[in-house]
């Protein structure tokens, strides 16, 4: 039998070759990403031009012209309360000057001394100072009583027209989220005619050349789409449909898997069965049942695949031991003479080691 081999070449190139895979299928990931974020950045409906469309341009201009005077009377009342503390301070610094003039007069008349003429005057300034300065304070008391009425009168007008332009715009923002919504779906189609091709033609080139040369190439290819396509239903389409979206194709995987490996069992392949035949010689178990292959310096030994190996071959065992040997379990021949050199070989695995001699691999039946 010619059985071709593939050639792993050496690990470090076994390692580029998944580094650069990985590396492939993120740029693939990158560029459908920038196409699907093109696509996604078609404008959608436009509120404001909905607005427009549908609400009274009156009320609009109304509820401006009310943000305006509100705005206006509360500048007005900052103003105000400005001038009523630059005031305040004033009247502060004119009564501290009285007080001081007072007290001045009061210490001379203990003395006899009669104030003068510019003493009394600049009492007499203060005193009117004073006075003005209340007065004037009064003033601005009463037009911030005023400005505070007419801010409540607006706000309390502002209120009323906003619930009304609220009721309104409720329709309003409902034709806008249907809308959005369409375009949204609309977006989803554009992404999905985009990408769900790419992913029709990832699982032909997978289900065509898996196992050939380029596999890494297709592997990258087709996680990078799946991913990329996950990601678009995700994000337009609800949750409560995409889960179940998402539990129905996982499950439809891992029932694929399992009919794989079930129809792996029942119609193995050869080179699936020459792996499974050589791991069981290795470990000295018989490949059909599992049973030990007690020959040898082996013959009355006990080992699992965790300690055979090691263990250390006893040198007192004879080593020219080589005789056909059948499994006592499942009664599969194991070893046999070569019909080419005679010599004993493996009867499940294709090639002689002593002369070379191949023959078709076949699955081992038990009677």
């Amino acid at each position: 039998m010619s059985t071709q081999h593939k050639n792993k070449g050496p690990w470090v190139h076994r390692f580029l070759v998944t580094f650069f895979s990985v590396i492939m299928a993120i740029l693939c990931f990158w560029l459908l990403g920038f196409v699907v974020d093109d696509i996604g950045s078609w404008p959608g409906p436009n509120y404001e031009d909905l607005e427009k469309e549908l609400l009274d341009p009156v009320l609009i201009e109304k509820q401006k012209s009310f943000g305006d005077q509100v705005a206006e009377v509360k500048r007005q009342i900052s103003a105000q309360n400005q001038r009523q503390k630059l005031l305040r301070d004033s009247t502060s610094s004119s009564q501290k000057t009285m007080n001081q003039l007072l007290e001045f007069q009061r210490l001379n008349l203990q003395k006899n001394v009669t104030p003068s003429a510019e003493e009394q005057q600049a009492l007499a300034e203060s005193q009117r100072r004073f006075l003005a300065n209340q007065k004037q304070y009064q003033l601005l008391n009463q037009t911030i009583v005023q400005f505070n009425e007419q801010l409540t009168h607006l706000e309390g007008e502002q209120r009323d027209l906003d619930t009304e332009i609220e009721k309104l715009r409720k329709p309003i923002d409902e034709q806008y989220h249907r809308l959005w919504g369409r375009h949204d779906f609309k977006i989803a189609i554009f992404k999905l005619a985009l990408l769900l091709p790419l992913l029709l033609v990832a699982m032909v080139l997978f289900f065509k050349f898996r196992g050939g040369t380029y596999t890494p190439l297709i592997y990258a290819f087709g996680i990078a789409v799946v991913l990329k396509v996950a990601v678009v239903m995700h994000e337009h389409f609800p949750s409560r449909y995409f889960k179940y979206v998402l539990i129905l194709t996982a499950l439809a995987i891992v029932v694929r898997i399992l009919v794989y490996l079930l129809r792996m069992i029942a119609f193995p392949k050869k080179d699936w069965l020459l792996r499974q035949y050589r791991e069981a010689y290795e470990y000295f178990f018989c490949p059909i049942c599992a049973y030990p292959i007690r020959r040898g310096p082996l013959k009355y030994r006990f080992w699992t695949r965790r300690t055979i190996k090691k263990m250390a071959p006893s040198s007192t065992a004879k080593m020219a031991e080589e005789t056909a040997y059948a499994c006592p379990a499942c009664s599969t021949g194991l070893y046999e003479k070569c019909p080419q050199c005679g010599e004993i070989r493996e009867s499940l695995l294709p090639t002689c080691q002593s002369c070379g001699n191949t023959r078709e691999l076949e699955s081992a039946s038990t009677p």
